[in-house]
């Protein structure tokens, strides 16, 4: 991949902006993609919808996981499997459909590959297997609804083994997988992590984001009717995400919560809210989550490159439970009493 500075010069070269207005482009990116995105990869995003390649340098490596997001089509990215999902089938429309899901991680984080219907033959005939490191091609990236992002081949997309060096499996599973409870002022970025926090502040902005109801991809504004790029005119479905901040008495943190998380900490479902919003303000709509209460939040710890912070895309989010609390506690002082004993 280019540095950054050499991805705006390409930009510019390739799509005749100023090197000002690209810039001004990927910044406009990353606000619109609530900052959960690098400005690396934000470049990526403002580069292919310009028809501007931007993996020139190492075409074989394509992207780094951490900047894949929503959104992105013609996807390149190499990655060790981590598990393979048994085959998924259930009934839809009077049809059988099944589902594979394959866990994939790099040096700089984990997604999920789903493979849909025909697609899941691929697992057999490539011979996919845990630990083997794959390169997909061409593959588009969605939002699941828990928030992570998701690769899709799609029509175009292309998957075979690979010989690119990646971390052993061990190691992404260690780096990656595991939860680690701690206070918020030990956060580190791209750890996933679960911390204890009381809700001090909800950030006043429409919560609300348009994705098209047949592939939940997020759309684009054409006139007065909203597009998406493989279905065209659609009616929009409604997806909710809101933002604040959490704090634990050791510092705070800004969290992302999407879909049943925002409905966790809003207290309302997203159709009850859709219902208000239609009738005031949708940036008004945060204001009734009450504040100061305290919920255990487990996500991925990643770093805002444009507020310069790292912040907390959850996973999921529930609250305190005293009971657990309770034998967490307990355990602990075991665990460090059996220590003094040594």
């Amino acid at each position: 991949m280019f540095s950054l500075k050499e991805m705006v010069k390409e930009i510019s070269l390739s799509s005749g902006l100023s090197e000002d207005d690209v810039e001004l482009r990927i910044e406009d990116k990353q606000l619109e993609l609530s900052g959960l995105v690098s400005p690396e990869g934000a470049a990526y995003i403002v580069g292919k919808e310009l028809g501007v390649s931007l993996v020139k340098e190492s075409p074989k490596r394509g992207l780094k996981i951490k900047n894949v997001v929503p959104g992105m089509r013609s996807v390149d990215v190499i990655g060790r499997i981590i598990r393979i999902s048994p085959r998924k089938d259930f009934q839809k429309d009077g049809r059988l459909n099944g589902v594979i899901n394959v866990t994939m991680g790099d040096e700089t984080g984990i997604l999920r590959l789903s493979l849909w219907d025909s697609e899941t033959e691929i697992v057999e005939k490539a011979d996919m297997k845990e630990n083997d490191v794959m390169s997909i091609r061409n593959a588009y990236v969605k939002e699941n609804n828990r928030g992570d992002i998701e690769l899709r081949l799609g029509r175009s997309g292309r998957i075979n083994k690979s010989d690119e060096k990646i971390p052993e499996i061990n190691d992404i599973r260690k780096d990656f997988e595991s939860v680690n409870a701690k206070s918020i002022a030990d956060l580190k970025e791209e750890e996933f992590s679960e911390i204890k926090a009381s809700l001090i502040q909800v950030f006043k902005r429409n919560p609300f984001y348009s994705v098209c109801p047949l592939c939940d991809s997020r759309l684009e504004n054409d006139g007065n009717a909203s597009r998406c790029k493989d279905h065209g005119k659609v009616e929009p479905k409604f997806n909710l995400v809101i933002s604040g901040v959490v704090d634990d008495g050791t510092g705070n943190v800004r969290v992302v919560f999407f879909r049943d998380m925002a409905e966790k900490v809003c207290g309302k479902s997203a159709d009850e809210l859709r219902k208000i919003a239609l009738s005031q303000d949708p940036s008004s709509l945060c204001e009734d989550v009450k504040l100061g209460h305290e919920f255990v939040i487990r996500g991925r710890v990643k770093k805002n490159e444009y507020a310069d912070k790292i912040e907390l895309v959850a996973s999921s989010v529930e609250d305190v439970n005293p009971k657990r609390e309770s034998e967490k506690l307990v355990q602990k002082i075991e665990t460090l009493n059996i220590k003094n004993m040594k």
